[in-house]
């Protein structure tokens, strides 16, 4: 095969004996992997496996771990670190007694294969004193020496949000399982906060704002406690009522909007990442997309994922070590229903998104529901290549029908790296 080829190496649909059917059509996918060792999470399942994805092994999120406030919900977040050897493990858990729990879970090295984590919890009261608020829709990504992590916080009452809040938290304190000396910041402002994949001494992170023609950027330097803003335009994208082109009468985009879904940053870019609705020259819904200039905050160009006939949505995105960047996200057409795709940006794809399909989807969702958001990471030992989340229905349309789905990813020309690890 010819070196700029895009191969999926591992392409693993997920049964349900992998699931215990505990899937959804908001499958919400996460995945971390050290090596041949690889965990996902999802609406409301985890699966680990310890061989390259041969075979996997049920865990529940509902008791591998003690339980807390009125026990798991639903969102979960899985990332390793190889700078410390670290397996991460978000879970979030029900609203009880106006507040909730959120739980960060974390072992070290190669030892998926027992249930032995340490774990800190976090609530809404003993991050910031505040009351009748719960936390959701979490996001958290690595710089050199901390984890952020993101949440949107809501009104117990009525469910209105109130604000959204970052973590930054010092990796050595979750190497030694200490006591967390951790730093928080809010913004009653912006929502849905999503952190840059392949930070280093600086984490940034964006929302988008309410005039649609605007991102909000922050810089948060590893060795302050303050934070920069920056205002970015960008051409005008739109909100509304999604509508996808698809076979069927279903809208697998009912759910969606605006918010920002994909963030990396590599070889002085920052890259932001979200699903317009149709509007201008693009007729269907598509990926906007900005790139900017980490240097003085200015627009570089809007390299848009976008089809005059299909949709593509909720995309998520990481650079690897050479700064190339990968992106998993979904398509449909009208002859196609809801379906995942993986690609990449490089010196291969002459400033265009190479795309390849791992799955065609056999039908929209019945009740219209779908997302709410994709992970992509750095594939590790390699580095160079890309580890994927998405799901697609197969047999039916609810969500017992769903298969979410593992794919490795990256160009022919890095298959000897692949190959050399997978064998060791």
């Amino acid at each position: 095969m010819p070196p700029e080829d895009l191969v999926l190496f591992r392409n693993i649909p997920l049964t349900d004996a992998d699931t215990a059917g505990q899937t959804g059509v908001v499958d919400e996918p996460s995945i971390s992997n050290n090596g041949q060792q690889i965990l996902v999470t999802g609406n409301w399942y985890a699966s680990r496996s310890l061989d390259n994805g041969a075979t996997w092994d049920y865990m529940s999120p509902y008791n591998t771990l003690p339980s807390a406030s009125g026990g798991f919900c639903c969102d979960q977040l899985t990332l390793y670190d190889a700078s410390r050897d670290l397996t991460f493990w978000f879970l979030q858990y029900v609203k009880e007694n106006d507040s909730n729990t959120v739980r960060l879970a974390v072992k070290r090295g190669p030892t998926l294969g027992n249930n032995v984590w340490h774990w800190w919890d976090f609530t809404p009261e003993s991050v910031g004193g505040w009351t009748d608020e719960w936390l959701d829709y979490p996001d958290m990504a690595l710089s050199n020496d901390f984890l952020f992590v993101t949440s949107n916080s809501f009104s117990t009452s009525g469910d209105n949000f109130v604000r959204s809040v970052a973590l930054k938290i010092p990796l050595d304190d979750l190497e030694r399982g200490e006591t967390l000396d951790y730093q928080h910041w809010d913004t009653t402002e912006y929502g849905s906060l999503r952190l840059t994949r392949g930070a280093r001494d600086t984490m940034y992170f964006a929302s988008n704002s309410r005039r649609m023609d605007r991102i909000r950027v922050w810089a948060w330097p590893e060795d302050s406690g303050n934070l920069s803003a920056h205002d970015v335009n960008v051409t005008q994208w739109h909100g509304g009522d999604y509508r996808p082109a698809g076979p069927d009468a279903t809208n697998w985009l009912e759910r969606t909007d605006d918010r920002i879904t994909g963030a990396w940053v590599a070889e002085g870019e920052l890259g932001f990442m979200w699903t317009s609705n149709a509007g201008g020259q693009r007729p269907n819904p598509y990926i906007k997309v900005a790139r900017i200039n980490e240097d003085d905050m200015t627009l570089i160009d809007e390299p848009d994922i976008w089809s005059q006939n299909a949709t593509f949505a909720y995309p998520e995105a990481c650079p690897n070590v050479r700064g190339h960047i990968g992106v998993t996200l979904f398509y449909s057409s009208p002859t196609i229903p809801p379906s995942h795709v993986v690609g990449v940006r490089d010196d291969y794809s002459n400033q265009r998104w190479d795309l390849q399909f791992t799955k065609v989807g056999a039908s929209g969702p019945r009740d219209d529901k779908w997302g709410d958001y994709l992970s992509c990471r750095q594939h590790s030992p390699d580095g160079l290549t890309w580890i994927a989340t998405g799901f697609t229905l197969q047999g039916g349309n609810s969500r017992r029908d769903i298969e979410p789905r593992v794919v490795h990813f990256g160009r022919q020309r890095y298959r000897r790296a692949v190959d050399r690890w997978s064998q060791s």
